[in-house]
């Protein structure tokens, strides 16, 4: 029997959660200094926060496991595209294309 994936993770681990997944990811690089807000982020939306709690089920997380690939399984998906939608909407990302401050480059 599986433990339900609500209480497998408090909110305040979501941050220890995402630095140790954040390294599987292409864009961490870049995340890595918005690791607050993607916390945040995760903990509120509810898709998120479900996928992530999942992960830490499956890896672990709160007995001390480590995060691999294989842990994000199904879940994979939906933390990348979260990772990448929120690196392309980053201030590092902008400015490296001009257009942060916003409006930079286009005025």
């Amino acid at each position: 029997m599986t433990s339900d994936p609500l209480t497998v993770l408090p909110a305040a681990d979501f941050k220890f959660l995402i630095a140790a997944i954040l390294p599987l990811d292409p864009y961490h690089e870049g995340l890595e200094p918005l690791i607050d807000e993607l916390a945040r982020i995760a903990v509120l939306n509810d898709q998120l926060n479900a996928a992530f709690r999942r992960v830490a089920e499956r890896s672990d997380f709160v007995a001390g496991g480590e995060i691999t690939s294989a842990h994000l399984a199904e879940d994979a998906t939906a933390i990348h595209a979260f990772f990448e939608y929120v690196y392309y909407a980053s201030p590092a990302f902008l400015s490296s294309v001009g257009e942060w401050p916003l409006g930079g480059a286009r005025g």
